[in-house]
């Protein structure tokens, strides 16, 4: 089972997004929406692996059950103990974002499934669940956030893709943005995603003049955070850079 098929941003705006840190995002949520239940805690799996950022291509999964797991392998089951199906939607840039209950006594994601999401143009994984085969992920060159490893195979059937998930804790629909670094991950609701892209544009503006100021010996007090007389001196530095109004998003 599965819902339909979601849009993908431009690679323009995802460029754009992969400058910014969770830190950032979850900041901008805070202040301008009082948006707070989008962070995962989430972490990679090697310190190696590089930030994700793409659209979610969600998993669904649900507890095996033992008088059903003889049909998990046969062909057209209803509880796939391989979310085949769902690997074989993944288009090029997706993240893989897998409801995997908070199970840390398995991994279903292991060494030849990351590399099938890999083969597809999978971006990276994020799994809320534990991972296996850890020490051949990190050649697989794709980004794995997860609770952590587990040799034991997943015994979870996974039944549907591409619907509305829960993923440690977080709402993850089709399609969201995920961004995941160091300090966990965040999920960008795409209705969302050109307002968040303009406040990264904004908030990227914002650093560089309090950076110049800094330089120029200007104290702290009153410039970070910025308060009402450098704010409207920092609109009129952007003003003189042609930005007066909200930047476009491509």
């Amino acid at each position: 089972m599965h819902g339909p098929d979601f849009p993908r941003p431009s690679p323009e705006k995802i460029e754009i997004l992969g400058r910014a840190s969770t830190a950032t995002i979850t900041t901008i949520f805070r202040k301008r929406w009082n948006i707070k239940n989008i962070w995962m805690p989430l972490k990679p799996l090697h310190s190696s692996m590089k930030k994700v950022v793409g659209p979610a291509l969600t998993i669904r999964t649900v507890p095996g059950r033992d008088d059903l797991q003889p049909i998990a392998y046969v062909p057209d089951t209803l509880f796939p103990g391989h979310p085949e199906e769902a690997i074989r939607a993944v288009q090029p840039g997706d993240v893989v974002v897998l409801d995997g209950r908070g199970a840390t006594n398995e991994g279903l994601f292991g060494d030849l499934l990351t590399l099938r999401v890999k083969i597809r143009g999978g971006a990276g994984l994020v799994c809320d669940m534990c991972v296996r085969d850890a020490p051949h992920m990190d050649e697989k060159d794709i980004p794995i956030y997860c609770k952590g490893a587990a040799s034991p195979g997943g015994t979870v059937f996974n039944v549907d893709y591409n619907v509305p998930i829960g993923c440690a804790g977080a709402l993850v629909c089709p399609g969201d943005i995920i961004l995941g670094d160091e300090d966990g991950v965040v999920v960008i609701p795409q209705a969302m995603l050109d307002e968040v892209v303009e406040a990264c544009l904004v908030h990227e503006d914002r650093e560089e003049f309090i950076r110049q100021k800094l330089e120029e010996g200007v104290p702290l007090e009153g410039l970070y955070p910025t308060g009402p007389e450098w704010e409207a001196r920092f609109q009129e530095w952007r003003a003189a850079r042609g930005k007066t109004q909200p930047t476009p998003a491509k």
